[in-house]
């Protein structure tokens, strides 16, 4: 928790008083960031004083400061000053912190360069079509540039979309699809085109050195059976929207460390080995030890 007493941020965000909001940002923040495996991306509106106050404590392995869809026009502009207060209070942190911008022609420069001075991860930015979007942000900030993959001009020119600050792909499959002219009752666990959708998403981003992130399934029923699936076809983590899905993806994704562990000490001290029907070479014993980096 970072403030004690939340009432008068509260009462500022309701009454849209900018000007008591800009006095309290801190001038003299100094916060470390971290890096994780990104196994959980928990969406927090900047708008929700209650939620904001407890970033430090969600069991995310990412914390996305929400800017877009979801924060109402009239309060995007407190929204976006109480990132500023919040992050600026923050004394530290064991999580990633991005912040998802609105798009770079409906606000997302302009919030880019008032939040760019802060202690944070990186920006996340919506409805990307070609590289140029990614330099225009390049040009203003040196935070590390996320991307979401919503539009069908990004997914199909995908691996046209390489810069040395671009370092994590999000898929948008909702708006994806909503382009595609495709209903989403095709997103089943058993639909091949989904299969196909986020698997060529997944391969082409590990292929550029990007890392993929699966999307929100907002039903917790379901949330596991997607989180398993989308594992397997390459995801490094999934898209959440409540504590409790983020322990469900920071399980599902975790990986076995005290096996990879063993597997790297041994072929270190043996060489090539079989343990249960697994034949351990130098390509195995490298994906092992990657997994523990």
């Amino acid at each position: 928790m970072i403030f004690k007493d939340i009432s008068e941020l509260q009462k500022i965000v309701e009454t849209n008083d900018i000007d008591a909001a800009l006095k309290l940002i801190n001038k003299n923040s100094n916060l470390k960031t971290v890096k994780t495996k990104k196994r959980s991306v928990l969406m927090v509106s900047a708008h929700q004083v209650k939620h904001l106050n407890k970033i430090d404590e969600l069991p995310a392995d990412v914390i996305m400061l929400n800017l877009e869809d979801g924060v109402p026009k009239e309060k995007k502009e407190i929204a976006k000053i109480m990132i500023a207060v919040f992050l600026s209070h923050l004394k530290e942190i064991n999580k990633e912190i991005v912040i998802r911008v609105n798009p770079l022609n409906e606000g997302g420069i302009e919030e880019i360069k008032f939040l760019k001075h802060l202690s944070f991860n990186a920006f996340r930015i919506p409805k990307v079509n070609a590289i140029e979007d990614i330099d225009d942000v390049f040009m203003i900030t040196d935070k590390e540039i996320h991307a979401s993959i919503e539009t069908k001009e990004a997914f199909f020119h995908i691996n046209e979309l390489t810069h040395p600050k671009l370092t994590t792909f999000y898929i948008g499959i909702y708006d994806l699809l909503n382009e595609l002219k495709l209903n989403h009752s095709i997103i089943e666990l058993d639909n091949p085109l989904i299969h196909k959708i986020l698997s060529d998403f997944s391969m082409s981003s590990r292929y550029l050195n990007i890392t993929p992130i699966g999307f929100v399934y907002q039903d917790l029923e379901g949330f596991t059976k997607w989180c398993k699936l989308q594992k397997n076809l390459g995801m490094q983590g999934v898209g959440c929207i409540t504590p409790a899905q983020c322990e469900i993806a920071n399980s599902v994704f975790l990986t076995d460390r005290e096996f990879a562990k063993m597997i790297i000490e041994r072929f270190e001290n043996e060489g090539p080995f079989t343990i249960d029907g697994l034949y351990v070479d130098e390509p195995i014993y490298k994906n092992y030890k990657r997994l523990q980096n």
